[in-house]
This record gives structure tokens, C-alpha cells and sequence, in this order.
């Protein structure tokens, strides 16, 4: 339709909103043109390929498809149509200029295409409706856009803003360590270094000045360190020194028992003739001359008033070994074998709670009246058997005890350590009731065990984590490998790793993403703090 005043053909160039769009009405001017120069007339089939390429591209930015060069809109695009409900639930682009869309206005009727004269003409409503269209497409692909960016950020990313801290608690324990294992050698020396029994034969003179052929098996230290009681008296893990045992009461009512049938036997006579408690068939064929001079009471008679026994009183009691055994021998015997001599006593009985004692005597600490050290789950995480031991764990514990430290602190860290290494004897106490062990190799299962709570929850953040668990898995077989020698024991180190999974739940800060992620995790601290308290007191 033409102009008023103008040629029929002549297009109008609208300067303003025309009428029709403010008061509902049909136009009554050329609305062919007016549309064409604000929407570009495309065909049905080019206009569904363009919506699938924007719908496409903004569910691929979504992903992470997109690069980032893409995600950002350049004002609004020609898209197609969308309902009008879903139009209303969208926003738009900051970028778009909303003087760019048809002025909303009443409800327009929507009109038809037509042909006229090979001319495709297009009513006010229908170029409505398709704006409408087009601004919900844009606010769809606008809304996927601005939740593409706040997408949570990656680890690194958030990794770089926390705080690192120094490695204070490694250095420290590493050097507490080395000293501690310096002392011990340089006050005890050093054990046979050997993977066999070394054998050690003697000749010493006996009970009645006889001679006697005497042999002791002397333990190997491979690992070029102390000898075994010189851990003990250091604090290392001893079950014996730490607990009653059911057992070792039970066998000394058998000593008790056996030592009814013992008799002071008096030695042959010679210019100064010796006493001592022997079995009376002992006493009598063994020892040729030899006389039974009566019971026990004898024999202490003569301990305070030689009559008989000019030479004295020579069998006593001896302690030796790690498990308290006992037996009546001169003191010549007893130093060879490397035991505690009672000289005061005549019978096991007598002293087979001293001769606990005796063994789980701590060097720095004075010895309290029953064997119950619990401080030994403590000192001996940081004892260690050799030289090489302390290397061996060392080389595992010092880069895995840094890396964790330089992210949590110094003090989460130490109380991780502490925590696994005394969890992990608590356990090698209950199922190794006469082991001996030192080092801090459950303290170093912890930390395994916060490494595998760390990767598994960040597993989508990691580089390669199949790798990463391969690679911990190595490492804990190889540990788990170590743990058959000796005065290493597996069950300090399972014990430590359960401890250490537990203990990261608690000491280890979270990054956490959203309000649901924030709520799983508390609860995993909820559940990790009765369960390590359980652990501890039953």
C-alpha cells in the first residue's frame, strides 16, 4: 500500500514505532518494508538449520565444548521462534540492546504469509511473533551461557589462592628422628649385623667349680642398628611392658609349681663348697658328693649365715630374654647370656614381675611399680631399628609428609601423623601380644590414607588419577612387603592407614562446591569423630 502523496512502489522508512503497534490496530502502511528492515525475511527451512546451530552451540558452551572465544554474544541472534511461556522465563544479555526488539503491545492478532505478485508479505503480529521468538532463542542461549561461567572453577585454580605453608612439622620429625637413633647407637652400639643367628660358644666355671660349656644365640640387626632390649629400654612397642598378659601369669604359676621339687642342694666338698637350689635328682647324680641339705629355708638360713655353705650361696635367679624367662644360675652364666641377676632372691617366683621389669625399664624415665607404659605407643613412632630402615621410610615419608604439610599446616599434619602412628600400635598390640616394633611406618600409612581420600574426592580435578592410584597402590604393597621383616609388623601399618583415612575426614580443610558438597562432607566429619573415638577406646 502506498503513501499518501507518493509513488505506489515507494517504501516508507519508519522514523518512529508506527501506530498500529501502540494502539493494537492493523498497519496501514507499507508493513512489508517496515518488517524486511527490521527482521531479514528467511525461509522456514533456513530458519530451523539456525535455531539447531544456536540451540547446539549454547548446550556445547554449557559443556565446556565451546571455546571461550565463543561464549561470548554479540547482541541478540535471528533464531527462530519460541513458546511465549518460555520466553518469559529467560533473561537477557547485558550486551543486547532491548531498542533493538518490536515495543511490546496488546495482543495482536496473529496474522498469515501471502503472496502478492510474487511478493512475500508478512502481517504486523506475525513479525511479533517471531521477535518474540528470536528474544526467547537469545535469553535460552544467554541463561546456558551465564551458567556455563559460573561453572565451579577447577582445582588449580582455587589451589592457587590458598595459603602454602612451610614444612616445619617434616624437617623437625626427620631430624628428632635421626638424633634419637644417633644417641641410641652411640649409647648401646650396635647389634650383629646379620640375616642369621650368630652363635656364641663359652666355657665359664659352674655351680660346684665345675666347668661348664655354654652357648647363646646372639639376634641380628640387618638393619644396622641397636640391638632388640636396647628398643625396649628406648620405648619402643613392647605388648609385655604395656599390659597384663593372661599367658605370662599363667606360666609363671607353672614355674611356681616346678620349683616345689627343689631342694638346697651343697656342692662338692671342696676347700670352700657352694649351695644352691637344684632338683634333689640334680643334685645328687650330676654332682658327684653333692648333699641335699634340705628346703628352701636352708638355704636362706645360709644366705645370711654361712654354716654349711662356706663358699656361699651362688644359684640365683636370671632374667634374660625379651619375654622374661628365668632361670637358677650363677652369675657368670647369667652375664654371658646377657641377663639381670637378682643375688637377693632364690627363686623365679620371686621375681617374675621384677624380671618385667627388668626389661621394660625405660633409660629416660624411672620405672613405675606394674609394667603399664602406655607412653610406648607414642615414643616409638619415632625409634627406628637401623640405619636403613630409617632410610627406607624416610624416602617415602619425607616427600609425601611435605606435600601434604605445605597445604594443610604444620600442626593439622603432626596431629594426622601422631594419631595414625599410635592407632596403628594399637592394633599391632591386640594381634601381636609378644612382637616388638618401632618406626614410624603406620604414621606413614596415614598419610597414604590422606592421600587416598584426597584423590578420590578430587578425582575429576586430578591429572591422569588412574595413574596417581597406581602409583599409591605401589607404594603401599611395597611397604606392605617390608612389614614381613623383622620388628616391622603389618597390623601397625593397616592400623595407621584406617587411622589416617578417618583423620583426614576431620583435620583435612575442604574446598567445597555448592551447598550440597558442603552438607556430604559434613557429614563425613560427623561420622569420622565417634568413629575414631570408638576406635580408641574399645
Amino acid at each position: 500500500m502506498a503513501a499518501p502523496g507518493g509513488n505506489a512502489n515507494e517504501e516508507v522508512q519508519p522514523s518512529a514505532p508506527p501506530a498500529a503497534w501502540v494502539s493494537g490496530n492493523p498497519p496501514s502502511y507499507n508493513a512489508v518494508s517496515q518488517q524486511n528492515q527490521l527482521y531479514p525475511t528467511i525461509s522456514r527451512r533456513d530458519q530451523f538449520v539456525e535455531s539447531l546451530q544456536t540451540a547446539g552451540g549454547a548446550v556445547g558452551r554449557w559443556f565446556g565444548v565451546a571455546g571461550d572465544d565463543q561464549m561470548e554474544t554479540a547482541g541478540w541472534q535471528r533464531t527462530g521462534t519460541l513458546p511465549r511461556e518460555a520466553a518469559r522465563s529467560y533473561t537477557v544479555l547485558p550486551q543486547q540492546d532491548p531498542d533493538d526488539y518490536p515495543p511490546p503491545g496488546p495482543a495482536v492478532e496473529l496474522g498469515n504469509r501471502r503472496r502478492d505478485g510474487g511478493e512475500t508479505t508478512e502481517s504486523a503480529g506475525a513479525g511479533a511473533r517471531r521477535g518474540r521468538g528470536r528474544r526467547g532463542m537469545d535469553r535460552l542461549a544467554a541463561t546456558l551461557t551465564l551458567q556455563r561461567r559460573r561453572k565451579p572453577s577447577s582445582r588449580a585454580e582455587v589451589e592457587k589462592t590458598l595459603p602454602k605453608f612451610w614444612p616445619v612439622a617434616t624437617v623437625l620429625v626427620a631430624i628428632a628422628e635421626l638424633g634419637l637413633l644417633t644417641a641410641l647407637l652411640v649409647q648401646n652400639g650396635f647389634a650383629p649385623i646379620s640375616f642369621n643367628p650368630r652363635i656364641v660358644n663359652d666355657v665359664i666355671e659352674g655351680f660346684g667349680n665345675y666347668s661348664e660349656f655354654v652357648t647363646r644365640h646372639d639376634v641380628p640387626n640387618f638393619f644396622i642398628g641397636p640391638s632388640g632390649s636396647s628398643l625396649i629400654h628406648a620405648g619402643a612397642k613392647y605388648t609385655p611392658c604395656m599390659r597384663d598378659n593372661v599367658q605370662f601369669r599363667v606360666d609363671a604359676a607353672q614355674d611356681r609349681a616346678e620349683e616345689n621339687s627343689l631342694r638346697c642342694c651343697l656342692g662338692p666338698p671342696v676347700s670352700r663348697p657352694q649351695c644352691g637350689m637344684l632338683p634333689q635328682g640334680v643334685c645328687t647324680v650330676m654332682y658327684e658328693n653333692s648333699v641335699v641339705l634340705g628346703g628352701e629355708s636352708v638355704c636362706q638360713a645360709e644366705m645370711n649365715n654361712t654354716e654349711y655353705c662356706t663358699g656361699g650361696v651362688v644359684l640365683h635367679p636370671c632374667c634374660v630374654g625379651l619375654l622374661g624367662d628365668c632361670v637358677v644360675t650363677t652369675e657368670e652364666n647369667c652375664t654371658f647370656h646377657k641377663g639381670h641377676w637378682h643375688p637377693d632372691k632364690l627363686l623365679c617366683s620371686e621375681v617374675s614381675t621384677q624380671c618385667f621389669k627388668d626389661i621394660c625399664e625405660l633409660t629416660w624415665s624411672a620405672p613405675g611399680r606394674r609394667p603399664q607404659q602406655g607412653v610406648r605407643f607414642l615414643s616409638a613412632i619415632f625409634l627406628y631399628e637401623g640405619i636403613i630402615h630409617w632410610i627406607l621410610i624416610a624416602l617415602f615419608k619425607i616427600p609425601v609428609m611435605w606435600k601434604i604439610e605445605t597445604r594443610i599446616s604444620w600442626l593439622r599434619v603432626t596431629l594426622i601423623y601422631v594419631l595414625s602412628g599410635i592407632g596403628g600400635y594399637v592394633v599391632s598390640g591386640i594381634f601381636e601380644a609378644t612382637s616388638l616394633s618401632v618406626g614410624g611406618s603406620g604414621s606413614l600409612f596415614g598419610l597414604f590414607g590422606v592421600l587416598l581420600v584426597e584423590l578420590l574426592q578430587g578425582w575429576r580435578w586430578v591429572r591422569r588419577p588412574c595413574v596417581e592410584l597406581l602409583k599409591l597402590c605401589i607404594f603401599i604393597i611395597f611397604m606392605l612387603a617390608l612389614g614381613l621383616l623383622p620388628y616391622i609388623d603389618n597390623y601397625s601399618q593397616i592400623g595407621g592407614f584406617l587411622v589416617g583415612i578417618l583423620s583426614s575426614f576431620i583435620f583435612i580443610p575442604y574446598i567445597t562446591l555448592g551447598k550440597w558438597d558442603r552438607a556430604k562432607k559434613l557429614c563425613l566429619i560427623l561420622t569420622a569423630v565417634p568413629l575414631i573415638l570408638a576406635f580408641f577406646l574399645l
